[in-house]
């Protein structure tokens, strides 16, 4: 999600945090929601995410470098 970016993954780490946050108060609200419902909350906001941004990530540079042993003196 992040791609290498650590402000975006800080942003994806809030986002997940937020959205853990706001589930729990709609639990204290005792909406006439299932609970379980209210748990998928935060991996569901994650899915839509990912869903979004899955064909605009590229890989990192470092991913595509073959590893190459060096020789032992």
């Amino acid at each position: 999600m992040a791609n290498g970016n650590p402000a975006l993954a800080l942003a994806a780490a809030l986002l997940f945090g937020g959205a853990e946050a706001i589930q729990l108060r709609l639990q204290g609200l005792g909406l006439a929601i299932p609970f379980q419902f209210l748990l998928m909350l935060p991996y569901l906001l994650t899915i839509i995410v990912l869903v979004g941004v899955v064909g605009k990530a590229a890989a990192l540079a470092s991913l595509l470098i073959p590893y190459r042993k060096e020789k032992a003196r």
